[in-house]
């Protein structure tokens, strides 16, 4: 595990707020590898330095809680194992041997950001309807779709099975020979709503790629790999569902930062 903050060690941990660790850190409280360390921004590894907090050692299981942004390549299972025996998450995030919730499932053909971690409160509120939480996708549909067929998609459309579209912004990004490219943010997270919306308008889904869930994007994660949260994405985390948040700043930190999105794959 890579070196990390002691405030925010101690903060994940569970013994205080990473302000009341700065504290007791400065106060003397806290050691590593038996010195004193009063620099908040000092770095340890739990799995490897001995942490005392007020005599009180840190063992690796009480590090509560572990967060990782994953890019998934198409063709692989959102479960991290498969009773049909094809590729899953737990084959491609073996190395990390914890034990992790995947967050905002993906089709077998689909790609693009996942959230790996055990916080499994976290987990179920950013896939539960009644948060909203959006969910960004570039979609590579057939054909070049008029503004006719564009305008169904909307709000209230029926896509099937009793099911209608709640609420739902799109941005048509790129408009090829036999394809055309649309920027999709749907906030419920239905099965297979993607390709529902677009087989009622008659434009199949080629190709699905979420790049943001919430505040967190996929920005430049090569496909196949996974990294740790960085400590600002941690702190939007612990943020979200804080309840001592105002309901407009919960909503700016769900929404994420406003951005034109473009196709990064502009030759595909």
């Amino acid at each position: 595990m890579p070196a990390r903050k002691i405030q925010m060690i101690i903060r994940d941990a569970g013994l205080a707020s990473r302000r009341e660790a700065e504290e007791l850190i400065r106060q003397g409280m806290v050691t590593i590898n038996g010195q004193v360390v009063r620099d908040p921004a000092a770095r340890a590894d739990l799995e490897h330095d001995h942490i005392k907090v007020s005599g009180k050692l840190l063992r690796p299981s009480e590090q509560a809680k572990l967060y990782y942004l994953l890019n998934k390549p198409r063709n692989l299972v959102s479960t991290f194992s498969d009773p049909e025996g094809r590729p899953s998450l737990g084959d491609l995030v073996r190395p990390i041997r914890r034990r992790l919730f995947a967050v905002g499932r993906l089709d077998f053909d689909a790609e693009g950001l996942m959230i790996l971690t055990n916080d499994g409160a976290f987990a179920q509120k950013m896939a539960h309807p009644s948060y909203a939480v959006p969910r960004t996708y570039l979609v590579k549909v057939g054909g070049d779709p008029d503004d006719k067929a564009l305008a169904r998609i909307k709000r209230g459309m029926n896509i099937g099975e009793g099911d209608r579209v709640g609420e739902i912004k799109w941005d048509v990004i790129k408009r090829q020979k036999t394809s055309t490219w649309i920027k999709v943010v749907l906030f419920e997270g239905k099965k297979n709503e993607l390709k529902r919306i677009f087989t009622v308008i008659r434009h199949p889904v080629r190709k699905i790629r979420r790049i943001g869930f919430g505040p967190f994007f996929l920005g430049k994660l090569p496909v196949g790999r996974w990294r740790p949260m960085i400590e600002s994405e941690i702190d939007q985390v612990k943020a979200l569902f804080d309840p001592a948040h105002t309901r407009t700043e919960d909503k700016k930190l769900l929404r994420g930062p406003t951005r034109k999105v473009r196709d990064p794959r502009k030759k595909s």
